[in-house]
């Protein structure tokens, strides 16, 4: 037998320190950590735009009561794992959202599960920021309360998705409004033996990528619901006019006037990662610029998280910035 012996605080029973379940209940022995982006409250430390009142302060000037401008960019980390949203050049204000959280047991180094969510809100939609702030965070919530009840990633892939959908449609707050979003997740159950399980889910075109370290080939996971994607399937020519001008035109969504389950057994998929790599998920405002999952390889490969993700975000608004961007890195296998 390995491991101290410990008690289950749900039923008091004999435990031990590795074990991620209690044998006699059942439960998950793992405890929940979460961060989501964009804060609300983030003080820039800058003067007030409008008065010039130099003393910091958070949401209102203290000296004129004016607002302060929301910050342009906000970054968390959690365990290795990188979030980052930019509003970018041409929007007015920043739309996306991410999430993530892991299932931390006894050993502190390795989480026993990681979940995050990328959400792009529908910018003709009203109120798009609120649905993808509480899809992100609902998605996120559900999947581990899922995982510590069961170690079935595909079923805590799909509670994430059902609980997103409802929290977009809920973000409303007038009910004459119909905020949306777009919605990708991942759930990384990483082993000791350097490997891993990675899950995905999506609805619409934020995407997630599989970025091995070389020369394993880097691989995009999720397929987007866009007209350009269901064109392409048809047999149209990815460079042909109509793709091009699809690409952006979503088919599902999560939120107000869409379905009430806006996706498909074929958008939940499965695969073993072998070796160290980077999961990324993003919002269109990245792969607008980067499109191939070999071409954002190269700014993850040999480097950590948070200079890949700052390097990804920094590419993308020299390139135009026309959108919002966010960016979510998971190293796996110490790398990144």
């Amino acid at each position: 037998m390995t491991g101290h012996e410990a008690t289950c605080p749900h039923c008091d029973g004999d435990v031990r320190d590795t074990d991620r379940f209690c044998e006699g209940c059942g439960a998950s022995l793992s405890k929940a950590r979460r961060i989501a982006i964009p804060r609300s409250g983030v003080s820039t430390k800058a003067p007030c735009a409008d008065c010039g009142n130099d003393v910091d302060f958070d949401d209102y000037c203290t000296v004129c009561g004016h607002r302060r401008a929301e910050p342009d960019r906000d970054e968390a980390s959690l365990d290795g794992i990188v979030l980052i949203t930019d509003r970018g050049i041409e929007h007015p204000r920043n739309e996306d959202a991410a999430a993530a959280g892991v299932l931390v047991g006894s050993d502190a180094g390795r989480p026993d599960a990681i979940a995050v969510a990328v959400c792009d809100g529908v910018s003709s939609s009203d109120e798009a920021h609120r649905a993808a702030v509480a899809a992100s965070t609902a998605g996120v919530d559900a999947m581990l309360a899922a995982l510590g009840t069961s170690r079935k990633a595909r079923a805590a892939v799909l509670a994430g998705l059902e609980n997103a959908a409802k929290a977009a449609v809920a973000a409303a707050t007038d009910p004459a409004k119909a905020p949306s979003c777009t919605y990708t997740a991942a759930i990384v159950d990483p082993t000791s033996a350097g490997t891993a399980q990675i899950t995905v889910g999506n609805v619409g075109d934020s995407r997630a990528y599989w970025l091995p370290e070389p020369p394993e080939p880097p691989q995009q996971l999720t397929v987007d619901d866009s007209l350009a994607q269901e064109l392409i399937a048809a047999g149209a020519s990815a460079d042909s006019d109509a793709v091009q001008r699809g690409a952006h035109t979503l088919t599902r969504w999560l939120g107000a006037d869409s379905e009430s389950q806006p996706w498909l057994d074929s958008s939940v998929q499965t695969i073993t990662a072998v070796g160290p790599g980077s999961v990324l998920l993003c919002s269109d405002g990245l792969w607008n610029y980067l499109p191939d999952a070999a071409y954002i390889a190269r700014f993850c490969s040999g480097t950590d998280a948070t200079a890949a993700a700052r390097a990804l975000t920094e590419y993308a608004l020299e390139a135009g910035g026309q959108d919002n961007i966010t960016v979510a890195i998971i190293p796996i296998g110490g790398t990144s």
